[in-house]
Parts: structure tokens; C-alpha cells; sequence
């Protein structure tokens, strides 16, 4: 069934934040140890200010050369990230992620954060990249064979 609601896609998900004083490599350690590209970076009272993730981290910390186990999370996140409330419908998080080219989408209620969306949770679990080939082009059919 489909979701008709943000909530319903985050019903179910664990969501895991950093603080803007935690050091880029425990954020990374965080990230990597339950596989997620960004987290949501809250206050000391749980309020979103701002959003890390792996492309803030290597435009902002690796190729500036900013030692990530020093480097504050406040120093390289995306602070006052957009985000929706868990009323809002998927295709209002797909249509604001397109739009802005980013792919993390925080789900807040009263300033507080109770799940973040992907990009990658509206790909249908099913659909691999050469599912979504086949059919559309020569091109394509030709891609979708070799693999």
C-alpha cells in the first residue's frame, strides 16, 4: 500500500541525529554504522538546526583539508534545512528534494525531528536500475542485456 503521508514512511524507521558539537568523525561513525547518508543535527533541546551529510563532509571537511576528528559538525552541516511536517504527502518531500538537488528530507513536528526521508525511498524496492532501463530506449534494451 501506498503511503499517503511522510508519517507513514517514517512509522516504522529509527531516527538517528548528531549535535552541532559532536566532531565530524562521530557523525561519520554514526552515518556509516546504521548506513545512512545524512543525519539531522538537533540542539540540546532536540530542535533542527541543521542537516549533515556525506556531501557536506567532503565538500566541507575532506577536500579542505579540515581533520574531521577536530572539525565540528556546526562547521560543516547545511544549517536551517528545509524540512516538512509528517502530514505532508511523498510526492511534496520528492517534488522539494528534486527541486533543491538534495536528497535528506527531516520530518519535524513542534521544532523537533521525528524521521528524515531519501531520495532512495521512492524507488520501489523491486526496481533495480536496469528494470527501469528496459523499455525505454534501444539504448537502453542494448545497457539492459549486458547486465
Amino acid at each position: 500500500m501506498k503511503p499517503s503521508t511522510l508519517a507513514d514512511m517514517i512509522v516504522d524507521k529509527q531516527v538517528h541525529k548528531t549535535s552541532p558539537d559532536d566532531t565530524v568523525r562521530t557523525a561519520c561513525i554514526i552515518m556509516t554504522s546504521v548506513n545512512v547518508g545524512a543525519l539531522p543535527v538537533v540542539d540540546d533541546d532536540g530542535v533542527l538546526v541543521g542537516i549533515l551529510s556525506e556531501r557536506d563532509v567532503i565538500q566541507r571537511s575532506v577536500i579542505v583539508y579540515r581533520p574531521s576528528a577536530t572539525t565540528l559538525v556546526k562547521q560543516v552541516m547545511t544549517p536551517n534545512p528545509q524540512w516538512l511536517s509528517p502530514d505532508a504527502k511523498p510526492i511534496e518531500a520528492y517534488q522539494i528534494m528534486i527541486k533543491g538537488k538534495f536528497r535528506h528530507l527531516p520530518i519535524c513536528a513542534d521544532g523537533q525531528v521525528l524521521g528524515i526521508v531519501s531520495i532512495r525511498d521512492f524507488i520501489p524496492p523491486s526496481s533495480s536500475i536496469f528494470d527501469r532501463l528496459r523499455g525505454t530506449s534501444a539504448k537502453a534494451n542494448v545497457l539492459a542485456r549486458l547486465f
